[in-house]
């Protein structure tokens, strides 16, 4: 017994010091590292990226009912902009985007504000540091301005394909061992959870949508054992259904759930990702991935989100699939809503 009881506690030790509780915890007695009271902090806020909000989208066709509901910021290029964009929306630099919004939020925190951007990847990506840094009104536009109007559609359209060269398979592969959180640097005047928080999103935001990768420019991502393959979303996702031809995924990709274990909770699996590693994550259209890109690398990870999803592996399979149909732009569906030129 005496033997039980002692196993019993180096347990609890090592699930004390390894896992923060995904829930408003109690009081900490405890010294937690920086990057750990990070996390504390968003789970003690509702976890957003580990939800069912996330990556916090609308449809052009809700954006385009109810315009006057919401704040427009597009922040595509100032060329981009001026070439078209939403009437009354506002052009705002990338590095401006924090104090923007926080100044929207000072005015009225019951506006709603949709973030605009070329194709919805990387306002996905800011929408997931702004509602983690507590702005909840904060939207992306689903697939950006290419489902607003079809003169816009090309830069999705290009890359909706199959991916024949990828050597697939259904081979399930484990998640890694349990490792360390990163470490993060912050000055020493940064004490409380929020505090920390904060500042490293406002440092994310102002490097911009760096998590990005192009499957044509870095196709060697998939054949590199450098990096760490993740699939995330649903199953069918990773594994093919066993009446249909063809494969889920490359080789050496591990797959992460989303709904309903989420599996980048720190309960969950999120110290199975390498603090000193490449990481790749793609999801069904790249919104979801992108949102989750910006969470891991506010805790520190290296990673990248493969943009537009599978939908640039696989699209055909998606297309088909009524459980991924869903998440994959349809040409024959893109809005042909109005939009103004210059600023």
């Amino acid at each position: 017994m005496k033997q039980i009881i002692k196993i019993f506690l180096f347990i609890s030790l090592i699930t004390l010091n390894g896992c923060i509780k995904d829930e408003n915890s109690p009081v900490i007695n405890y010294e937690l590292d920086k990057t750990t009271k990070i996390l504390h902090y968003f789970e003690s806020q509702g976890d957003f990226a580990n939800s069912e909000l996330a990556p916090g989208l609308i449809s052009a066709n809700q954006l385009f009912s109810s315009q006057s509901e919401y704040i427009i910021i597009d922040i595509r290029s100032a060329d981009e902009f001026i070439n078209g964009h939403i009437q009354n929306s506002i052009n705002i630099p990338i590095d401006k985007l924090y104090e923007t919004v926080d100044s929207l939020y000072s005015i009225n925190r019951s506006k709603k504000i949709v973030i605009v951007s070329k194709n919805g990847q990387s306002s996905a990506y800011f929408v997931c540091l702004l509602r983690l840094a507590g702005f909840e009104n904060t939207f992306s536009l689903k697939y950006g301005m290419a489902y607003w109007n079809i003169n816009f559609a090309e830069d999705w359209l290009q890359y909706l394909k199959d991916e024949e060269d990828i050597n697939n398979t259904n081979e399930n592969y484990p998640m890694l061992p349990l490792s360390p959180l990163p470490q993060i640097n912050f000055p020493s005047s940064l004490q409380t959870d929020k505090e920390l928080a904060v500042f490293r999103i406002k440092q994310i935001i102002k490097q911009g949508f760096i998590s990005g990768v192009n499957f044509e420019i870095q196709y060697d991502f998939l054949l590199n054992p450098n990096y760490i393959k993740i699939c995330y979303g649903q199953e069918r996702l990773y594994i093919m259904p066993p009446l249909q031809e063809g494969r889920g995924h490359a080789v050496g990709t591990i797959w992460y759930r989303d709904i309903p274990t989420f599996d980048f909770r720190s309960i969950k699996n999120l110290q199975t990702l390498p603090a000193d590693s490449k990481i790749i994550i793609y999801s069904a259209d790249g919104h979801l991935s992108a949102c989750m890109s910006a969470y891991l690398t506010v805790l520190g990870y290296n990673v990248k989100t493969l943009l537009f999803g599978a939908n640039q592996l696989f699209y055909t399979r998606m297309r088909s699939d009524p459980q991924l149909s869903d998440d994959t732009l349809k040409p024959e569906e893109r809005n042909n809503y109005p939009y103004v030129n210059g600023n």
